[in-house]
């Protein structure tokens, strides 16, 4: 998204404002205490630093360094999340926070109250293939643990923590958010479309975003920040599929499409696990989209998932 000239993002991923930054100490030697002797966020606050530090020392930008310092030295207010979009001026600015799906209403409406005009753009995934994406990341980065090395009563605990859950709650977050934003702020997209058909999603965003939907990116299927493990043991898919069973049945209800490929693989996996211990991740590689496709009479939505069936059934 970045890579548009009329959008300007920040140099950070995941500002953390609205869910983490917005409650720290005011006291500026509190929250330095908390920052360098701290766990959770606060180790990530140090990696960050020692990271971007190090970008400094290989290739200085005072542009970076600057919006480096506020950033990460700043007392985080209003005010100050503000400034960290003033490089943006003139263009479409904004940031990723996918945390921000947890919020609760009366922190969204400090968000529309700084930024009443704001567009939302929500990327949703299978349920099941974000959790256990999400397992082996937090293994793999807090821990430095391989996920094939973990024992399977910690990860049915890691599965069942609460903030997994409320991630996955699409509709909750959705409901939430459309409380404070009409539904034409709102985009909902789908991460088959990023595999399937990267072109068409970007368009459709420069389009939701108001600017020029015929930039094309250099690199518009290159793969960036992926965890692709491959495969997935299948006693997990099933585990989750079982977990996320009636979330998954809304899903199907409310949006169809690539929602009711989910809903199948949950009602597979369930019914009859796979024989073998892994099966392929993401899901869209194993033998269950080809089951999928196969069992769909009529396209399940227009646009571009139907196309793709079109496109297969005629092939």
């Amino acid at each position: 998204m970045q890579a548009h000239p009329e959008v300007w993002m920040p140099r950070v991923k995941e500002l953390h404002y609205f869910d983490e930054k917005i409650h720290e100490p005011k006291n500026t030697a509190i929250r330095f205490a908390r920052r360098i002797f701290g766990g959770g966020a606060n180790r990530r606050w140090r990696w960050q630093v020692r990271r971007r530090t190090r970008k400094h020392l290989k290739r200085f930008s005072r542009d970076d360094f600057s919006w480096d310092l506020k950033y990460y030295a700043g007392a985080p207010n209003e005010g100050w999340y503000a400034s960290l979009f003033e490089q943006g001026r003139g263009r479409m600015v904004g940031e990723i926070t996918p945390a921000y799906s947890t919020l609760e209403p009366e922190v969204i409406s400090r968000v529309h109250g700084l930024a009443p005009e704001a567009k939302i753009i929500f990327m949703i995934r299978n349920p099941i293939e974000r959790v256990w994406s999400q397992a082996v990341m937090s293994f793999d980065r807090s821990k430095n643990r391989a996920i094939d090395a973990i024992a399977e009563e910690e990860l049915l605990w890691h599965f069942g923590r609460e903030g997994s859950r409320r991630r996955t709650d699409y509709l909750r977050t959705l409901d939430t958010w459309s409380t404070f934003y009409p539904k034409e702020r709102i985009f909902v997209g789908f991460l088959e479309d990023v595999h399937f058909f990267p072109e068409k999603l970007l368009r459709d965003l420069y389009g939701f975003l108001g600017v020029d939907p015929t930039f094309q990116p250099l690199k518009v299927d290159s793969k960036i920040h992926t965890r692709s493990t491959g495969s997935a043991p299948a006693a997990s898919m099933s585990h989750l599929a079982r977990s996320h069973r009636v979330d998954l049945s809304a899903l199907s209800e409310r949006f169809g499409g690539y929602a009711s490929f989910w809903c199948f693989c949950a009602e597979r996996l369930i019914a009859d696990p796979p024989a073998d211990e892994h099966i392929a991740y993401p899901l869209w590689n194993s033998y269950l989209w080809k089951e999928w496709e196969g069992a769909q009479r009529i396209a399940p939505q227009s646009g571009p998932l139907s196309a793709l069936l079109s496109i297969r059934e005629s092939g």
